[in-house]
Parts: structure tokens; sequence; C-alpha cells
């Protein structure tokens, strides 16, 4: 279970490279590797005033497209030009490490409207109210979880709550922080109880269809030309299926400081000694280095 953390440095920003004037809006991002289903991303610069400074849950991410669908956007009387200034930014949540949790909502109010025209009992349904959540949890004043939550209770602004099932199913909702409440005594842990007003429609965005498994990752390098004198001067082309990397970690093999690479998949290195180098590749996806792919072997003769 996941707080939004609005005080803290965002924990991803990117462009948008373009979008749909549809319902919903689909929209293409300049990198997705830092982004899941169900998670919130905050919009601006667009142009569109049903887009720019608001927030939506992502839903049918597409790593390798680089796309998803806005919940709850519509784009349709859009007219203007999508600007290219256009950024997106999710903001960092904190792990609440909750013991037990509940979600109550409040039942519609039934207005009776029987009238003495009526011969049985008439009513209308009232508007519903999204309810609370609270949740119990041990209290460790150190704990950056624990000071973040505070802040959300003084500063009283609503956030986004993500509840995150075994599944990989994601609940989110946008809610305020209304009570903390702490209990402790001789020789027992302090607890905590916190309460949170619900305030708007909680969405569901279900886990990935579990029949299909996941494309998995994979990198292949490729380097050019594969053998000449030395000084020889070799570029190095990347190629990646079942996802995307961040960045990449690349050793040479001939002694020289490790490469990295960002926002590319092409580089250049120059052998300066004879030899047969072999170079590796790392990639980092989701925050995670893969294992390291091996380049073809260049050959160096000693130069002239």
């Amino acid at each position: 279970m996941y707080l939004e953390d609005l005080n803290d440095a965002a924990y991803a920003t990117g462009a948008l490279v373009s979008a749909s004037a549809s319902d919903p809006v689909y929209v293409v991002f300049d990198d997705v590797s830092k982004l899941k289903n169900g998670e919130p991303i905050h919009i601006t610069g667009t142009g569109w005033a049903s887009l720019d400074n608001q927030a939506f849950v992502l839903q049918d991410l597409d790593t390798n497209a680089k796309t998803a669908a806005l919940y709850g956007s519509d784009a349709t009387g859009e007219t203007a030009e999508f600007s290219d200034l256009a950024m997106w930014s999710l903001n960092t949540f904190v792990d609440l490490c909750a013991r037990t949790y509940s979600i109550q909502q409040t039942p519609a109010t039934s207005i009776d409207t029987t009238t003495l025209c009526d011969d049985e009992k008439t009513s209308l349904v009232g508007f519903r109210d999204p309810g609370t959540f609270t949740f119990d949890f041990f209290i460790d004043p150190t704990d950056p979880a624990y000071e973040s939550l505070l802040e959300a209770y003084d500063d009283g602004e609503e956030r986004m709550l993500e509840i995150v099932y075994r599944n990989k199913a994601v609940r989110t909702l946008p809610v305020i922080v209304q009570s903390i409440s702490e209990t402790g005594g001789v020789d027992q842990a302090v607890a905590g109880s916190c309460t949170m007003k619900i305030t708007g429609a909680p969405v569901l965005t279900q886990p990935p269809d579990s029949d299909q498994p996941a494309e998995q990752y994979n990198l292949s390098v490729a380097v050019t030309p594969a053998s000449g004198d030395a000084p020889l001067h070799v570029d190095m082309q990347l190629t990646e299926t079942g996802g995307a990397a961040a960045k990449y970690a690349i050793d040479w093999k001939d002694g020289s400081a490790v490469e990295t690479l960002v926002g590319a998949k092409t580089t250049t290195h120059v052998y300066n000694n004879e030899g047969s180098f072999e170079a590796s590749v790392t990639a980092t996806v989701g925050n995670k280095a893969q294992p390291a792919a091996k380049a073809n072997p260049v050959t160096v003769a000693p130069g002239a």
C-alpha cells in the first residue's frame, strides 16, 4: 500500500510525444521504463484544457510502443494542436507498511418521495459518498514513510493512494488524510491508526493477462567493423526486444573506463592496441540490471 509524497522530488519525468483526441486519450511517451499500469501521472504543457494540470491513471500500458490510455480522460472536444512542450511527471510513493486496512463506503441516502397521490411508497436514491479508508500500522518516528504521512495530515492536500494486490491488480484512490492516532504502553509496540477521506471514485486497473506471459527482455550487440588495423574506430548498435532499457553500461574490454549510454542505442569507440576484444553491455530495465550481453569479437592488428 503506497501513498503519494507531494513534498519529495518527482520519481520520474519525461516528454509526451503525442496524444489522441479521443475518449479515453491514448498518449505516446518518450520513455516508459519507470511507468506501470495503475500509476497516476501529472500532465502539463499540452495546450489541451482537458489534460493540463491534471492527474490520470495509466491503463493498457504498452512498453514496446510506449503508449498508454489515460483513465477518465476525454479530449474529443480538443481542436488545438498538441504542444511539443507537453510533459508528464510521476511523484514518489512511500510504502505505508500497513498491518490491516478497510474501506467503508457510505450508503447513498434514500429520499422518500411518497405523496398523497401515490398508492405505495416511492423513493429516490441520493448521492453516494465514496467513504473512508482506514489502516493500522506500527509507528517508527524515524521512518521517512511515517514522516510523509504526518506531512499529508498537516497540509490536508489530496493525494493518490495505491493498493497493489498479489496478482498485480492496482486500486488507485484519491484521498485526504483526516486523522492519525497512536496507542502504546509498557512492553508493547507503539501502534498507529490512520483515517483517510476518499475524495473521488476509485480506479481499478486489472493485471496483465496471466495467460499471456510477459515477453522476456533481450539485447543484441553488434560492433562494426569486426577487424582492422590500430587505431581501429568501431561503431556499436544496440537492438532490444521485450522492453526498453533506461541506460546501458558498456565495457569495451580494452582497459578503458566503462561507458554509460542514456537515451541512445548507438555509440563509437577507438581500439588503440592490437588484440581480440569482445565488448559486453549491461542494460538497466525497470531499475534492474539485466545479464550482460556480449558483442561479436573484434580483432585489431598492429598499425602501420
